[in-house]
């Protein structure tokens, strides 16, 4: 007689999100909802290599698989062969281009004997075109980008509610001493970025206030807010990794940032957040811990990411209008609570 009780299958979960840093970012929460709802799990993540580090900084991942697109199409299902012998249970195509489309139908029709559960985040091509070209919105307002990435597997979840989340960051040598003041006044696309005359007026009107200003290598304009007052402006546009940026939301006193990764981060683990909406869409955060500033034009949205241009009769009118004493005013609300 076989007395052992029946074994339950493991849960293995892969989710599919190739990029960029900000959706990436976001998505992060599907991670931590699929361990919550299933104690035990085991969650793995595809992404691009130059992607991976920020996924692998998630306490909630627990094997990161890089795919290099270099390698070309015949490369990339020897890689998906290599992801069959996991066996996943479960599958979200977090994505929905090309690539992951076919991860996952590779992954869920390649064996008879094993069949994974499937879902996928829509990226709702009609309802973006009604709001883009018509001006018809059907989307939730706000869009919250971290909710919509749960909302596909809501299904397989217990709860399905956003959290303030936890990052497994490392300390840092260029963490400057506290307190300090984040500011990302980048982004990949001009439209989204505040105006450089407003990021100096903030600085201007807070003299007792260091910044600390984050960016890219191509970020040469942020030389210009650390000329204005060197001794407290700290320019590291361009110095570090992302999870080094990473590290130095996490120490901030507070945080001011475009729509752009950073502002995710920094709505992620919880910590106070300006965000500076203007043309976009789909880039609001979600937690309690983070602000919206944002003025009410019929033009917008405009776009989905910033790369359209600006249609009103004042350039960038969305962001012009969000005023550097309003964001001073709400930045010290934060610092004097």
């Amino acid at each position: 007689m076989n007395n052992k009780l029946p074994t339950t299958p493991t849960t293995k979960v892969l989710i599919i999100r190739l990029s960029s840093f900000g959706d990436i970012v976001q998505n992060l929460e599907a991670a931590y909802q699929m361990k919550e709802s299933f104690p035990g799990a085991e969650v793995q993540w595809l992404t691009k290599s130059n992607f991976a580090p920020i996924v692998e900084v998630c306490p909630a991942v627990d094997r990161v698989w890089r795919f290099d697109k270099s390698s070309g199409l015949l490369g990339y299902l020897k890689f998906l062969i290599q992801l069959r012998r996991q066996n996943f249970t479960h599958v979200y195509d977090a994505h929905s281009n090309p690539r992951s489309f076919l991860a996952k139908l590779f992954l869920a029709f390649s064996r008879i004997d094993h069949r994974p559960k499937l879902a996928t985040r829509s990226k709702n091509r009609l309802k973006r075109f009604a709001l883009f070209k018509l001006r018809w919105n059907f989307f939730p307002q706000p869009y919250y980008s971290a909710q919509s990435f749960v909302t596909p597997i809501q299904k397989w979840l217990k709860d399905g509610s956003v959290k303030t989340r936890s990052l497994s960051l490392p300390t840092s040598e260029k963490t400057p001493s506290s307190p300090y003041v984040l500011c990302a006044p980048s982004a990949a696309w001009k439209n989204k970025r505040w105006p450089l005359s407003h990021w100096k007026k903030l600085i201007q009107i807070n003299p007792s206030i260091r910044f600390v200003m984050l960016g890219g290598p191509e970020d040469t304009f942020i030389n210009e807010l650390y000329s204005l007052a060197p001794e407290r402006v700290f320019n590291l546009a361009g110095k570090l990794s992302w999870i080094e940026s990473a590290t130095l939301v996490q120490e901030a006193s507070a945080v001011i940032s475009n729509d752009t990764g950073i502002l995710h981060v920094a709505d992620l683990i919880g910590r106070p957040t300006l965000a500076l909406i203007g043309p976009t869409a789909f880039g609001y955060p979600t937690r309690p811990s983070s602000k919206t500033l944002e003025v009410d034009l019929p033009c917008k949205p405009c776009s989905k990411d910033g790369r359209d241009p600006c249609t009103n009769k004042v350039y960038q009118k969305c962001l012009v209008d969000i005023t550097p004493e309003r964001v001073s005013k709400e930045l010290n609300k934060i610092l004097n609570s």
